[in-house]
């Protein structure tokens, strides 16, 4: 067998393989939704879809691999109609600016819930079920060669002196997945939010 007919075998079953994984993400999702639909409690029910919509982001990912990375710019642009369908009460517009950008396979994921976690945040506490706006996803890399993602919105803003400004679970999450990616993150009212992520890939 020649070394390309061998390549181009690998390639096949690497690509079939990530066929099955990515079909297999969305398995779970599907049952973590339906669970969270019978679920008899409020929180639990909440719980269980911020669950499906974890697993069903990170199952995406797999459509976008390249090599021994992902395509994340890519990944954004497909996931970022979901996110839209996921909150499709809010009247908030949801607009991409992402240069082109291959992450590691180490920090794919650990990206991908952050992404996930502030464009919710913002969707869900933002903005009221009928109040107009914005949140605009921006990814780049930066002259020193780092990357920056920004999450930026002209929602409701917060009071970072009051209670609603002080930690969540949502933030505490997103700092934790910043430390594995060793980045740095900040949110700053202005008068919407601006949630930026800088990190090294």
């Amino acid at each position: 067998m020649s070394e390309d007919r061998k390549q181009s075998d690998v390639a096949a079953a690497t690509s079939e393989i990530r066929h099955r994984v990515a079909n297999t993400f969305q398995l779970l999702s599907a049952l973590a939704r339906m669970r969270s639909q019978r679920a008899a409690e409020p929180e639990t029910r909440r719980q269980l879809a911020w669950m499906a919509d974890a697993i069903g982001s990170l199952g995406a990912l797999e459509r976008h691999r390249k090599g021994d990375g992902v395509d994340f710019a890519a990944y954004l642009g497909e996931m970022a109609p979901v996110w839209r369908r996921r909150h499709a009460t809010r009247t908030a517009e949801l607009v991409l600016a992402v240069e082109p950008l291959v992450t590691p396979d180490s920090a794919a994921s650990t990206l991908a819930m952050i992404t996930q976690e502030l464009i919710g945040n913002a969707l869900s506490h933002g903005f009221g079920e009928d109040r107009p706006g914005r949140v605009e996803v921006r990814l780049a890399r930066l002259p020193d060669g780092r990357c920056e993602l920004l999450v930026t919105d002209d929602g409701v803003g917060f009071d970072p002196q009051s209670s609603a400004g002080r930690e969540r679970f949502g933030l505490w999450f997103v700092r934790s997945l910043a430390a594995q990616v060793r980045g740095e993150f900040s949110l700053t009212p202005s008068p919407g939010v601006v949630a930026r992520l800088v990190f090294q890939i």
